[in-house]
């Protein structure tokens, strides 16, 4: 009888560490996302990247692009949305794309982030200028492109992220690359590194 009483003890004890460290690991991952979505707004641009390809013969160059991302109130997406914007970096009004990301905390694979398309990009032309366009938005104007972006904090100042290859089949991804990055002064994606904007 006061086996099986220990036996109970110990269970339950186990139960509530396993419970503790859970909730430790949720708020953290909530603390590292509020830290990435604080960093992740702004103005930026490849002008680094694109002089040091003019430096360097033979190596194909990067075209001169200006970033920005902004927070959106678009609930149909999610809580935490953001519109980004690529435009040539000598012609605002030559826009290359635009599209939505979302990010969420999930218990399995933390930081989560989504990628939507518009599915017609002329209607949001202006989106960047006009944020209140966003209210009106609703899931049927986007579509998801169907890959997730994992993104983990390494160290104190960088964010990196990975595609899940089970939920990213159309990319051609080593699994576990790192596919973006964030700084508190950068972004890339790809081969695209971009610094943020003094303008």
């Amino acid at each position: 009888m006061v086996e099986h009483g220990m036996r109970t003890l110990v269970t339950a004890l186990l139960a509530a560490l396993l419970l503790a460290g859970c909730a430790d690991q949720q708020k953290q991952r909530e603390e590292d996302m509020s830290e990435l979505l604080a960093w992740l707004p702004g103005k930026y641009d490849n002008g680094a990247q694109v002089a040091q390809d003019a430096q360097q013969s033979g190596h194909p160059p990067h075209e001169a692009i200006a970033l920005v991302i902004m927070p959106v109130h678009a609930p149909r997406l999610g809580h935490h949305v953001f519109y980004i914007q690529e435009s040539a970096a000598n012609d605002a009004q030559r826009i290359m794309s635009s599209r939505m990301f979302s990010f969420d905390v999930d218990a399995k694979n933390g930081i989560v982030g989504l990628t939507y398309e518009f599915n017609d990009p002329v209607r949001w032309r202006e989106a960047a200028h006009h944020a209140e366009f966003f209210d009106s938005l609703v899931a049927e104007d986007t579509s998801s492109v169907g890959c997730e972006f994992l993104w983990k904090k390494k160290g104190d100042e960088l964010f990196t992220a990975t595609h899940d290859p089970k939920r990213c089949h159309s990319l051609d991804h080593t699994p576990g690359a790192t596919v973006a990055e964030l700084t508190p002064n950068s972004v890339s994606f790809g081969d695209y590194k971009f610094l943020r904007s003094r303008r």
